[in-house]
């Protein structure tokens, strides 16, 4: 393992004088970073057609119909929509890299960019906050680095370099850190002036894979999707109707029936139970589906997971913050604690059973690239880490659910909840019921009032009593949730604005919203006391206004 040097000041713009020379005008990438531009659209293209129902079904669609419409089968449908979209992404990328350049001079960074339309960055050394480093197996391999910057506040200033000499990238990413130091390769350990704060074996990344977020909405996303297309082609199907273009469908129907019988025999053989005499045990085999469904999403949700978290490293060097983690692609970010703006802690049920948490510290705008990002870690470091990056000394506020005191918010807030999510549906029955006379008009008001107001309420209740906020002389928290807990931390010295807002109903009530606006985030304090609300208004004011360190 190779130790982190420090480096002079003069050796380092020594280097980056003779390196530069070579990047003062303008040029093009490597060719190897025509696997970047490949890479990202293909993940852009992806993201776009599978989180996003809408563009997805379209697709389905399309393919369905050449399909009937033809005498193509599944698989070189299927086959032949991904080659499309391949060498649509490739051309794309083609282009993306033929008009890309940029520029690196002592004094700033500039990026041209586009297809159709050209868009120039050029970004100033002194506003970049940190210069962070990503190497995937083949830029290892070619001493390559890809870069990003994090500007001071504003995302649309953000530039990412791909394909960058390694040399070039530890040295812009020294010229930008207070410690001006060197590194030969990322995903080392400190040893000199820097520790290592945490590591993520297996077991602990075992554990935050089972607590991944957005997984069950995944699952329960992919099988309403499921059920409404299978819902959708039978309502099509008419048996009385022979025509060629459903005969594919009714064929379809028939195979899937009749592996499911099958399937429901062998279930009968392997358990004994008596499945196929009843249609109530017909369901069992379609519960097991589901329940398999689920896993294997579930699994490939945890192996993505484990991927792009292998070796999860938390390492401080100074008043710096860094995470180095990827099997296949090693990705290090940088962080000041002195840039910090916001802390966010997050914490759904799985994590609460297991005393874990989602830790982010955010110093900009910028995306995820230019954040401490901590997925599912133990308390202890969470504590740690807002102990350096988000609490001044004496002060004792903590980023905790459970021991840290919170103020309550006002029962109005509750009401307010309550009626906001029961309003609008109560108008939409009452206006049917007085224009139509349909008979399941009073199963709807049935179930309006025996289901959807007591389930409004509970939703309600539960947040109302989650929601409050803690303030002291340095920080102030916000707290909500439903089935977890969401926190908010911001340092008072680090405001940008704040604001006083009334509605109606808070005018009525003698309460206001208390808005508190940083770069990254905005803490709001729904309902509180309009004399309470002042006072903190005031006085963050005067901390805004007589702080002696400069904002960064």
């Amino acid at each position: 393992m190779v130790a982190e040097q420090p480096i002079a000041r003069a050796k380092l713009q020594d280097e980056l004088d003779t390196l530069l020379s070579d990047y003062s005008t303008w040029r093009m990438a490597s060719p190897f970073a025509l696997l970047f531009f490949f890479g990202s659209r293909l993940a852009m293209v992806s993201k776009a057609l599978f989180q996003q129902v809408t563009n997805f079904v379209p697709i389905v669609g399309v393919t369905s119909l050449a399909i009937i419409k033809t005498d193509l089968t599944w698989y070189q449908a299927i086959l032949i929509l991904v080659a499309l979209i391949l060498i649509f992404v490739f051309i794309v990328a083609v282009l993306a890299y033929r008009r890309f350049r940029f520029r690196i001079t002592n004094e700033s960074i500039a990026v041209k960019s586009g297809i159709l339309r050209i868009t120039q960055t050029d970004v100033r050394w002194e506003r970049v906050r940190a210069v962070n480093l990503e190497r995937g197996p083949i830029e290892r391999a070619l001493g390559l680095a890809q870069i990003s910057l994090d500007t001071a506040g504003s995302a649309e200033a953000e530039v990412q370099v791909p394909a960058i000499k390694l040399q070039l990238a530890e040295l812009l990413r020294a010229k930008v850190s207070i410690e001006t130091t060197v590194s030969d390769s990322i995903g080392e350990e400190v040893t000199h002036d820097g520790y290592q704060l945490y590591h993520m074996d297996p077991i602990p990344l075992g554990k935050a894979s089972f607590c991944t977020q957005g997984t069950l909405a995944m699952m329960a996303a992919a099988l309403g999707a499921f059920f409404w297309f299978a819902a959708t082609l039978y309502n099509m199907l008419d048996p009385d109707d022979n025509r060629e273009n459903e005969a594919f469908w009714r064929q379809a129907f028939n195979v899937a029936e009749k592996y499911y019988v099958t399937f429901a025999d062998k279930l009968e053989q392997l358990t004994a139970i008596p499945v196929t005499q009843s249609w109530l045990g017909m369901t069992i085999p379609g519960i097991l589906t589901i329940f398999i469904l689920i896993t294997v999403l579930f699994l490939a949700r945890a192996v993505y997971f484990c991927v792009t978290n292998y070796d999860l490293q938390l390492l401080r060097r100074n008043d710096a913050l860094s995470t180095v983690r990827g099997l296949f692609t090693k990705k290090r970010t940088n962080v000041k604690l002195e840039r910090v703006q916001s802390v966010s802690v997050k914490m759904n049920v799985r994590e609460i059973g297991l005393k874990l948490c989602r830790l982010t510290a955010k110093q900009s705008k910028s995306g995820k690239e230019h954040m401490l990002s901590l997925p599912s870690v133990p308390t202890s470091v969470r504590d740690e880490i807002v102990e350096l990056a988000a609490l001044e000394a004496g002060s004792r506020l903590r980023l905790d659910p459970r021991t840290q005191k919170f103020q309550p918010i006002s029962i109005v807030y509750f009401w307010q909840l309550f009626i906001g999510s029961i309003a609008i549906p109560f108008l939409a029955v009452s206006i049917a019921s007085l224009f139509y006379n349909f008979s399941w008009l009073q199963w709807v008001w049935i179930a309006f009032f025996g289901a959807w107001i007591p389930i409004c309420a509970a939703i309600s209740l539960v947040r109302w009593r989650k929601a409050g906020y803690a303030v002291d002389l340095y920080s102030m928290i916000s707290k909500s949730g439903l089935l977890g807990y969401s926190l908010d931390m911001g340092k008072f010295k680090k405001v940008q604005r704040v604001e006083i807002e009334q509605s109606f109903i808070q005018r009525f009530t003698g309460k206001s919203t208390l808005t508190v606006f940083y770069a990254t985030t905005s803490i709001v304090v729904p309902f509180l006391a309009r004399k309470r609300a002042i006072q903190l208004h005031d006085y963050i004011s005067h901390v805004i206004t007589i702080r002696n360190t400069e904002w960064q």
